[in-house]
């Protein structure tokens, strides 16, 4: 009531607890301006019932985080991953080219399968890689720089340079990750643009920012997270206000780079809206009209490549045409465009009866004894980072 259009959905069964789903207003409507890549993610709860916290995060313009949705489940299984998906889905719909990303837990592939068909499903390629070390630890040297160098690679010919790489390390490891398919880890296999999100970073990062509120009680811990995005729309609102130019910085900063590697390039014209552009040797071919140049670049970053901005610049055209509506500053804007509004003092409030009637109960299971976990358990390929003061420079334990 306090912020209208936002949907809250509880199930519950035999009056006890199953799950909760929240989406503020401000954030359905900010959905549509940001990159159609959501990544979700799930991390456990503090309290003495236990509990995950499921998030979907994606994007802004300037790639800072956006939270779409929350929801609060038993755990992570078939039932509560499908349950978490038709609630976007019924909350956000499917967008056009729409991407989802997750780590590679089976639940969440099933969930998607059933839910979102039509929609890429995209694997963390840092969980992936974690994966592939643990699997196959007798593989000699270093192989992260060729598995990400594949993941990233723009052409079939820097990807097959990688996997050639991997294959000297272990031939295996093709095997493996042909069997888990390329379209869901690489760029050049992708059904849909993953705009450079290869991880599932941006929902980790959101996880560490609300480790405070998952020490909370439910219904405070929703408030908690209310009042976080409430936080962050309202400096991002700020910032993309007092922004001074028509592109993101982010943006700016690779449209700048290009163009200073476009300065030794020779262009010709070949054909109607097809022009050859050339460095020593090597032709490109680039078409302004189709957004598009052979080195992939320019369709895949959805900014105009070194080869694209020498056509630009040779025929003084304005580079800012051919960049994606998801990297300008009025789209920047139009992501916070709608207000999080704080909520008021109970004593104030109205609520509706059938609201007031609703029973619910503790979720049927037994409470674990001693202290709830308050740490994830690491990974056997993880390693516990350590801190160290500027000041008196000593390293945390």
């Amino acid at each position: 009531m306090t912020n209208p259009g936002s949907v809250a959905e509880l199930e519950t069964i035999e009056k006890r607890f199953m799950y909760v789903f929240i989406s503020l207003n401000a954030s359905i409507k900010g959905w549509g301006f940001c990159k159609p890549v959501m990544v979700v993610d799930g991390t456990f709860l503090k309290v003495a019932y236990g509990g995950t916290l499921l998030t979907a995060a994606t994007q802004d313009a300037a790639n800072k985080i956006f939270p779409p949705a929350f929801c609060v489940v038993d755990s992570e299984n078939d039932d509560s991953w499908e349950w978490f998906f038709k609630k976007i889905r019924e909350t956000f719909g499917m967008r056009e080219g729409m991407c989802i990303i997750s780590d590679k837990h089976k639940s969440i592939e099933n969930a998607i399968e059933k839910i979102y068909p039509e929609a890429n499903h995209g694997i963390c390629t840092y969980h992936l890689f974690n994966n592939v070390k643990e699997r196959y630890k007798r593989a000699k040297g270093e192989i992260r720089e060729h598995f990400f160098g594949a993941a990233k690679a723009y052409t079939l010919e820097q990807f097959n340079k990688h996997m050639e790489e991997l294959d000297k390390y272990d031939p295996k490891i093709r095997e493996y990750l042909t069997d888990i398919g390329f379209k869901k880890w690489t760029t050049l296999h992708s059904s849909s643009n993953r705009y450079s999100t290869m991880t599932s970073n941006i929902a980790e990062s959101l996880n560490a920012t609300n480790i405070a509120g998952r020490e909370l009680l439910i219904a405070t811990m929703l408030e908690f997270l209310r009042s976080l995005v409430q936080k962050w729309s309202h400096e991002n609102r700020n910032c993309a206000r007092l922004l001074k130019t028509d592109m993101t910085r982010v943006a700016e900063e690779i449209l700048n780079e290009n163009y200073i590697r476009s300065l030794h390039l020779t262009v010709t014209p070949a054909a109607d809206n097809l022009y050859t552009v050339t460095k020593t040797k090597t032709p490109f071919s680039v078409d302004l009209e189709k957004g598009t140049c052979c080195c992939r670049r320019f369709q895949t970053d959805k900014i105009p490549c070194a080869h694209a901005i020498a056509v630009i610049r040779k025929y003084n055209k304005d580079p800012l045409l051919y960049c994606s509506k998801y990297y300008m500053k009025e789209t920047y804007i139009n992501t916070y465009g709608s207000t999080v509004y704080p909520m008021t003092n109970k004593s104030t409030w109205n609520t509706p009866q059938e609201v007031n009637d609703v029973i619910v109960l503790p979720p049927e299971s037994r409470t674990k004894s001693g202290r709830p976990k308050k740490k994830r358990i690491l990974a056997g390929n993880e390693k516990r980072l350590k801190n160290k003061c500027a000041v008196c420079k000593k390293i945390s334990c």
